[in-house]
């Protein structure tokens, strides 16, 4: 099925502005913007953020600035679902657009380059080893998904093949023939370099990707990123921002937001492996305090605590909207998923009472939904900023600055 939302641009581009083209675009679900500058794209996006919040933001402006480089192969996650062809070999590739069919990707302006170059690998290897892709319908076959994750900074590579439960006696195979497919694999600017490769384990039975539990086939169940002075680990199972360039267009101007953070007492909620925790500490915050509740993000997150000589970060396995907070920390940042805080997580924040809240917002409709309860109990929105994590794509990905009054 075409995806509607291409359309030609009809606003005049500026001679300087760069449009990218795609053979699976206006087919594949990836990306629906590609026919329009980014400069449109910012523009569309920063006025239909200020007029979602507008009864927040008091006649403030939301900021936003234009990326240093052309927004193209820079996603470092790869999520391929394999599904059985019309020949019956597996197909590995991205949903077409509200459909489960798969589109079998040659090429990709937002991905990396080597990541789907790999993706065509995994298939050339799942085909040879005749793994059955799984067909929910009629909960037959075996594998799920291939998946990857790329530590821009580094090079570093992660790859994953998902399945059902049960044995997997294929797996040892999979992991020598994707490694060694990889080797062949021309690598642009930056080496890349497949350092491990899981076995995903998925107790779902519907379409869903993801894998449950992780398992080691062969090197190192976790990549190493670089950035801004700080080492990260991130485990297969860890969330990690997809951009490459996230430090730049996300990390940055956030802590700017955070303002002068030297000795003061700081939680960060959602915290993950410490992207932003592990910024504040470096900073010169006081004390920091991490509250987590996947866990194989918690242990990255005290490990990357411990490695980068942060001794005054604590990381404390929690869900945030049950969690024991301290009272009155002079910085809380919060990084919730899609759904927003909503009531428990707003709940947490009013109960810790901070002196100013950073909050992250993935999904502008649930920071409108969360802003009136914060606002009622005294919190004003005294600086919000638009972070373009997703060119091309609809998405926006919103920073507000709330200030107790």
């Amino acid at each position: 099925m075409p995806n509607p939302r291409h359309h030609t641009p009809r606003r005049q581009q500026d001679p300087g502005e760069q449009i990218f083209s795609c053979r699976h675009f206006g087919i594949c679900g990836g990306c629906s913007l590609l026919d329009q500058p980014v400069a449109w794209q910012l523009h569309d996006k920063v006025e239909a953020a200020e007029a979602l919040l507008a009864p927040f933001l008091d006649g403030q402006r939301v900021a936003s600035s234009p990326p240093e480089r052309p927004q193209r192969h820079f996603r470092t996650r790869l999520l391929y679902p394999v599904r059985q062809g019309h020949d019956h070999q597996p197909i590995v590739g991205i949903y077409e657009y509200r459909s489960h069919h798969v589109v079998r990707i040659e090429e990709c302006q937002t991905q990396d380059e080597w990541l789907t170059a790999l993706g065509r690998a995994a298939e050339r290897v799942i085909g040879e080893l005749r793994l059955q892709p799984y067909v929910a319908a009629r909960r037959r076959g075996q594998v799920k998904a291939f998946w990857a994750r790329l530590a821009s900074g580094t090079g570093e590579v992660l790859a994953g093949i998902v399945t059902r439960p049960g044995e997997f006696d294929e797996g040892k195979q999979f992991a020598d023939a994707l490694i060694d497919a990889a080797m062949e694999l021309r690598s642009s600017g930056r080496g890349r370099r497949l350092v491990g490769v899981m076995h995903s384990i998925s107790d779902r039975d519907d379409e869903f990707l993801l894998g449950d539990r992780h398992v080691p086939l062969r090197g190192r169940d976790h990549v190493l990123d670089e950035r801004d002075g700080l080492t990260f680990r991130v485990s297969a199972g860890s969330f990690y921002q997809i951009h490459a360039g996230a430090h730049a267009l996300l990390y940055h101007p956030t802590i700017e937001l955070c303002g002068d953070v030297r000795d003061k007492r700081v939680v960060d909620g959602y915290g993950g492996v410490g992207a932003f925790g592990l910024r504040l500490a470096k900073a010169g915050a006081r004390e920091v305090l991490i509250v987590e509740d996947n866990a194989a993000a918690c242990r990255d997150a005290e490990h990357n605590a411990k490695e980068n000589g942060l001794a005054n970060v604590v990381v404390r396995r929690e869900p945030f909207g049950s969690a024991t907070l301290p009272r009155d920390p002079d910085l809380m940042i919060v990084d919730p998923p899609r759904a927003g805080l909503q009531q428990k997580g707003v709940g947490r924040v009013l109960q810790s009472n901070p002196k100013r809240l950073i909050y992250v917002a993935c999904a502008a409709d649930a920071l409108q939904r969360d802003l009136p309860k914060l606002r009622d109990s005294g919190y004003r929105v005294t600086a919000a900023r638009l972070c373009d994590l997703f060119p091309h794509t609809e998405h926006v990905e919103l920073v507000v600055r709330l200030d107790r009054e």
